[in-house]
């Protein structure tokens, strides 16, 4: 790839740059000279950048002339009426200013009286910088943005962050209502129900997500309603711009928000109670808020503005949460697993297991086949993958991930009360062969398509992936290095180069490439690292770096490994040999038009394999 392809990429990292020009030589430079390949990286990393991927529903904006009248509006702006908050004085001023203006608004709801932040900035500013809702991206920049960012009288998206924990239909109602209106009691009274039936229906939520106290569980599902958000541990300054608060006053907010206790906050800062008691009435004033919940919800929002102001390249942007049928379970600690049930619910159940490289989104195609075929399809996003939290106090290279994402396995089996379900690998072999030596009961027929051997066991190296795996392999402790540099650069485009060069002489690989429902699953099972989660990611590519042949599995004879005979990331004879060793009781079989997409291009042959 020439200079003049990369032309349009002008922020482009240096490393991803050296890639995608001459993979051959970024390789070349790894084996030679890994502490200057090293050094490339660790720049990158300092500019690294996470976006977020927002519900359209939940953002809403408008193109305003220079006197602040409406030119053209979302339909989410336009339904909640935003042209009534405009004031054309802050547009003046962030038209003379060229910076965004940024101003919390008193926004009338049927809960009352509510806080809202609007961001106001030049358009010749905000179209190149800021991921805008669909509505605006045609409007020539001439005017300004509003961006509003408000849960007020959007009931989906929270609606459907309470699906994801399979919510009853009272207790739907019952979150809903604390979130907009802030307190039990009103909810209560909101609907027409006692208080004591209210707090023995949030008993039971706080058991299904996992949270603690009803600030965390507002955050939770107000932040799960904007969306997947980068993580940000520090949204202090702009508590201290927006909302004039002191640095103190917006630590004390921060933790309360979180679901800490004025205890809690207080021995965290090393304050007594009453200092923080006193500090939070006067955050409560300046936020225009009454409780602890409205302040969780309050920093909810500000989280994502702070994630829309910062996204400076906008190419994720908002995405249907509708498509993917997400559900989140507590683990015993409080972090929590996602998980996918594609349906249909008397199907003989299946698990889709990601690769290393993607997340639980699992390819349209082979799912639709599956369906078609019996099964009820199953995806979960192992420790630190997709939505799935990692899992506390486990460190890169000090851990067996596999084993970690084994005991999430068994948990989610549980709650789905499932003793057994057949599994398709397409990738993360490792996985479910700790999940066989932890409960091998639990598992039916077993299909592995193209499982990974250990780095420096095969000597293949292909293109910008086959240029990273070389990487891995000679700086392994620098695997997070590299991770938050490839997150932080991630855009469809890019990953569509890589994958376009990476795949170079493999036929049916290109044609897989080159297919746009192929292209479109394979960008939705990545996407959600450019958001910041990465650490599963990291985990595994350390233990892959680093690790040796597993234990001989015998006796594992419902299994079958169906591996691409042009698969460009591995040696295809290298790959049947290696294990063929670790399987010896399993069954090969070699797919002679195949490659590295082989469960994305030949669904039917996974099928087969999985009811032979």
């Amino acid at each position: 790839m020439s200079e003049d392809d990369l032309a349009d990429e002008p922020r482009l990292p240096l490393f991803l740059r050296a890639v995608l020009q001459d993979a051959e030589a970024v390789l070349a430079t790894a084996q030679s000279a890994p502490d200057t390949l090293a050094g490339l990286i660790e720049t990158d990393a300092a500019r690294a950048q996470f976006l977020p991927l927002f519900d359209p529903q939940s953002i809403a904006g408008a193109v305003l002339d220079a006197h602040g009248a409406v030119r053209v509006a979302s339909r989410l702006f336009a339904e909640e009426r935003g042209e009534r908050y405009i004031d054309p004085g802050l547009v003046q001023r962030a038209l003379r200013s060229g910076k965004p203006v940024v101003v919390p608004v008193a926004v009338e709801s049927d809960a009352g009286s509510e806080s809202v932040i609007f961001a106001y900035a030049p358009a010749a500013m905000a179209f190149p910088l800021w991921r805008l809702p669909p509505e605006l991206a045609d409007e020539a920049p001439a005017g300004k943005v509003v961006v509003l960012t408000t849960l007020a009288a959007r009931a989906e998206p929270i609606e459907r962050a309470c699906a994801t924990f399979g919510l009853t239909g009272l207790q739907t109602r019952v979150v809903m209502n604390v979130v907009r209106a802030g307190s039990i009691k009103a909810a209560a009274e909101r609907l027409g129900i006692s208080h004591v039936t209210a707090r023995e229906a949030l008993s039971d939520v706080y058991r299904r997500t996992g949270a603690r106290r009803l600030p965390e569980l507002v955050g939770l599902l107000s932040g799960l309603a904007f969306g997947l958000l980068p993580s940000q541990p520090d949204h202090a300054p702009l508590l201290v711009d927006v909302w004039g608060l002191t640095q103190k006053q917006a630590s004390i907010a921060l933790l309360v928000a979180s679901g800490a206790s004025r205890e809690e906050a207080a021995r965290a800062l090393g304050l007594s109670v009453a200092v923080v008691r006193k500090e939070l009435e006067q955050v409560f004033a300046a936020l225009r808020v009454s409780s602890a919940s409205e302040l969780a919800r309050t920093v909810s929002t500000m989280s994502a503005l702070a994630a829309l102001l910062g996204a400076t390249r906008g190419q994720l942007g908002f995405a249907d949460p509708r498509a993917e049928p997400l559900r989140l379970t507590p683990r015993a600690d409080g972090t929590r697993i996602a998980w996918s049930d594609y349906g249909p619910a008397g199907g003989r159940p299946v698990l889709i297991v990601h690769s290393s490289m993607t997340s639980r989104l699992a390819p349209s195609g082979l799912v639709s086949a599956l369906q078609g075929a019996g099964f009820r399809v199953l995806a979960v996003d192992r420790p630190g993958f997709g939505m799935s939290d990692p899992v506390a106090g486990l460190r890169a290279g000090e851990h067996d991930p596999f084993d970690a994402a084994a005991t999430d396995l068994i948990a989610l089996l549980d709650v789905l009360r499932l003793p057994t379900v057949d599994i398709v690998a397409r990738g993360g072999a490792q996985a479910v062969l700790a999940l066989a030596r932890r409960a091998p009961e639990r598992i039916g027929r077993v299909v592995l398509v193209n499982p990974d051997p250990p780095s420096g066991s095969d000597d293949r190296r292909h293109g910008p992936l086959g240029a990273f795996k070389e990487a891995y392999l000679r700086r392994p402790e620098l695997i997070g290095t590299f991770a938050r540099v490839l997150a932080g650069s991630l855009t469809r485009e890019r990953l569509h180069r890589m994958v376009v060069q990476s795949m170079r002489g493999s036929p049916p690989d290109e044609a897989a490439a080159a297919d746009p429902r192929i292209a479109e699953d394979y960008w939705r099972s990545v996407r959600m690292f450019a958001t910041g989660r990465i650490a599963g990611y990291v985990n595994e590519q350390v233990a892959i770096a680093r690790g040796g042949k597993p234990e001989t599995a015998p006796a594992l004879t419902e299994w079958t490994v169906l591996i691409g005979a042009h698969d460009t990331m591995h040696d295809p004879e290298h790959v049947e040999r290696y294990w063929r060793e670790v399987l010896p009781d399993s069954r090969f079989e070699r797919i002679s038009d195949a490659g590295r997409f082989l469960a994305m291009t030949h669904p039917q042959r996974v099928i087969d394999a999985l009811v032979a």
